[in-house]
């Protein structure tokens, strides 16, 4: 594996200079004064390690090295799901990314920097336990444009009827998210103030033209949530939701309103009292009822029973119904954008639950599900990936690259397929060079996520202007960058400082008119 054999030659090359630092390194710093978490183990993969030196995972993007991409892909998975030993939301031995800083919770800290000095998140016996809030909304990451992106997919709670009748089953397809940090990222973010528009705004007065870079360790992900309640729950015990088909053929109607979890064909159904794994493979293509073939265990699922010690963490409040979780209800995991920042341009993998994981759909592939390590354990390993480490292929450079190659495809199901055309402000033609045939990505199902987050940013000034796109290269000194501040990939830093622009330039508004 060219992965692997770069990997060593790197190791080999740096055992005398680490040797070497260590002996003239200086002293520690004083220990953090927050807890900002568990950081990523060592999952004891061979050919994997966390950071790995961006020489070698671009090497591996350049030779077209799928199974070395697909390893590193499955060894932050196997690192993030691995258990903690600690406990988070009342959660013993958490997976390590439950005991992440959420985006909330930075933006709180941020703006009462002195509260919970030296609470520890985990809850361990050396500070008192911060007291945690996940947080979960529905999903909603395109309100930055003005886009409800919930408005497809979203059912009232009161409203819905969990009950299989002659016409078939109504399956859920409300989904919730959160975005977290891992403690590199998040101490990064909390120190350089980067939910704060005073420090984004002084960057841009300076004529920054970004926020600093984000060291090498740093991930951020994206975990995706349903929640199975007792008025979802048919016969008092079984769960519909609709299982992800794979990608279709973009349709006009897909153009016009997307793929949403609303027209997935197929249920699969989730038994909430076996607390183990099934054996199960199989979808009801029909959404006709529940069977043996598509039922599932809650040990097919990373999973958390809602109780009385975490419910008012795990609330999860949508503006529109009102719906708060209960005690008894579970937390599904169904999916996970993660993106480290051991590259440049960040690596790109994200996760999604799916029956048959060593079979798995577009856009992930049985390639892809045979390069997971033996370290994944269930139930981490019933989950398909998806990873594109370039925008498209040929790779291209940070800069002064072009569109001439084949689009690399990298999404989520339950993130990206409900986006129509409309969605996307940005559009870029792929052209083949050996057929000069150009293509241009249009809908969800046709994005990659290093394309769409080389776009985050905050604007200031006139000129250009950035949005979600496609599938197309992007260079970090494109035109449309004029004006604005960019935030090294992450949306989630331009979404909290856009939502502060925005309620400043209101409350100024409001001001001049009294």
């Amino acid at each position: 594996m060219r992965f692997l054999n770069n990997l060593r030659a790197c190791l080999l090359a740096s055992t005398a200079v680490l040797s070497a630092s260590v002996l003239s390194a200086p002293p520690a710093a004083a220990a953090d004064t927050v807890d900002y978490g568990v950081e990523l183990p060592d999952p004891k993969i061979p050919g994997y390690m966390f950071p790995t030196p961006e020489p070698i995972i671009i090497a591996a993007v350049d030779t077209a090295d799928a199974s070395g991409i697909s390893l590193h892909g499955w060894g932050l998975w196997t690192s993030l799901t691995t258990p903690s030993h600690e406990t988070a939301f009342a959660i013993p031995n958490a997976p390590v990314y439950l005991t992440w800083l959420t985006k909330q919770e930075l933006v709180a800290l941020s703006k009462s920097p002195s509260a919970d000095a030296g609470a520890k998140v985990s809850g361990a016996a050396t500070a008192p336990a911060r007291s945690r809030s996940m947080s979960l909304k529905p999903v909603t990451q395109l309100e930055k444009f003005g886009i409800d992106s919930t408005a497809s997919k979203a059912q009232p709670r009161t409203a819905r009827t969990a009950t299989a009748s002659a016409t078939g089953v109504s399956p859920d397809t409300n989904i919730f998210e959160v975005v977290a940090y891992d403690p590199e990222a998040a101490k990064f973010i909390n120190e350089n103030k980067l939910f704060d528009l005073t420090t984004i705004a002084g960057l841009y007065k300076s004529g920054k033209k970004a926020v600093p870079d984000f060291p090498a360790p740093s991930v951020a992900i994206k975990p995706v949530y349903k929640i199975i309640s007792a008025a979802d729950l048919i016969d008092g015990k079984y769960y519909a939701m609709p299982a992800w088909p794979g990608t279709p053929v973009t349709t006009d109607a897909i153009v016009a309103d997307g793929f949403p979890e609303t027209v997935w064909p197929g249920c699969v159904y989730v038994d909430v009292t076996n607390k183990g794994a099934s054996t199960a493979t199989g979808i009801d293509g029909a959404c006709g009822g529940q069977t043996a073939a598509s039922t599932y265990g809650l040990g097919d699922f990373i999973s958390y029973p809602v109780t009385a010690a975490n419910v008012a963490a795990f609330n999860a409040v949508d503006s529109t119904n009102g719906y708060k979780v209960a005690v008894g209800d579970y937390l599904l995991l169904m999916a996970m954008h993660v993106t480290s920042r051991e590259i440049r341009e960040w690596t790109w993998q994200t996760f999604f639950w799916t029956p048959a994981p060593m079979n798995p759909p577009t856009p992930s592939s049985v390639a892809i599900a045979g390069a997971q390590p033996k370290q994944l354990g269930k139930p981490a390993a019933h989950y398909a990936m998806s990873i594109a480490y370039q925008m498209i292929s040929p790779n291209q450079p940070v800069t002064g690259g072009s569109n001439t190659g084949k689009p690399m495809i990298a999404y989520n199901p339950y993130l990206e397929s409900d986006f129509s055309a409309s969605t996307f402000s940005v559009s870029r033609a792929v052209t083949d060079p050996n057929t000069g045939v150009a293509w241009t990505g249009q809908v969800g199902v046709e994005t990659n996520c290093m394309t769409c987050h080389s776009m985050a940013s905050v604007k200031f000034g006139t000129g250009g202007s950035t949005g979600y796109g496609t599938t197309f290269y992007v260079s970090l000194d494109d035109p449309m960058f004029d004006g604005t501040v960019q935030t090294d990939f992450l949306w989630s830093i331009a979404d909290v400082v856009s939502t502060e622009q925005k309620d400043a330039k209101a409350a100024g508004s409001a001001a001049g008119k009294k």
